[in-house]
């Protein structure tokens, strides 16, 4: 993919984090959800978790073109148009759709 998340490209706070979540609000609610529920209980660990599961969410709607990226390469895949795309193995050599290996050069 072209693009990689910018860990920066959001603060660290339940506002920028609900700000940034604007752009896949089922990500919103869920994130309110948990962000609530857990100040209605004031459980200061819960909002810590709450943030740290919900940040690169909102980093990944921050960074400028990455959802854009993502949602167009699981369209292409949802209409078998896999033509040119890599895939990854856990041990990041490169594959075709059809499993054929491909040189790729380095892991991104």
């Amino acid at each position: 993919m072209a693009h990689e998340v910018d860990p920066n490209s959001c603060e660290r706070t339940p506002e920028a984090i609900r700000a940034a979540l604007q752009r896949r609000r089922d990500w919103l609610q869920a994130f309110e959800q948990e962000w609530l529920s857990a100040a209605a209980d004031f459980d200061q660990p819960a909002l810590d978790a709450a943030i740290d599961k919900w940040f690169p969410f909102a980093c990944a709607c921050a960074t400028p073109g990455y959802l854009d990226a993502v949602e167009q390469t699981v369209k292409r895949m949802t209409e078998d148009d896999t033509e040119g795309l890599v895939f990854r193995d856990a041990e990041g050599h490169a594959y075709d759709a059809d499993g054929r290996s491909v040189e790729a050069g380095g892991r991104r």
